[in-house]
């Protein structure tokens, strides 16, 4: 879902402020959050899968849950709530059952494609 992350990240830019999650807005105000990005990502990859006839092999779904790195949860270093969860997507190949989790607001800010979900 390349197109996807392409899309969201050429017409996004990153703010901690108060915004829509709502793809149809967020295409004129192009401020989000992690939510927006993962709201505008979904939206943009079930556009792409239902597009191409590809509901049987492909799903996409937005997720919540925390950001580590090297283990160490970094949510603990912020007390704003803002910073209490973070949103990405998760594209699973219903064929293979294979699960690639993908994060477009990494994505646009430190060019990391995919992330590894801890289950």
């Amino acid at each position: 879902m390349d197109i996807a992350d392409e899309i969201t990240n050429e017409e996004l830019k990153f703010t901690i402020n108060r915004a829509s999650i709502n793809p149809n807005e967020l295409i004129n105000t192009n401020e989000a959050n992690c939510v927006g990005y993962s709201a505008m990502y979904n939206s943009i990859a079930n556009y792409v899968i239902r597009k191409n006839k590809l509901q049987k092999e492909i799903k996409a779904e937005h997720k919540v849950g925390k950001l580590e790195m090297f283990g160490i949860n970094l949510h603990q270093f912020f007390e704003n709530p803002f910073f209490k969860d973070h949103d990405f997507n998760e594209i699973t190949d219903k064929t293979t059952g294979v699960k690639i989790s993908v994060d477009p607001t990494l994505s646009d800010y430190l060019w990391i494609n995919s992330v590894a979900k801890k289950e």
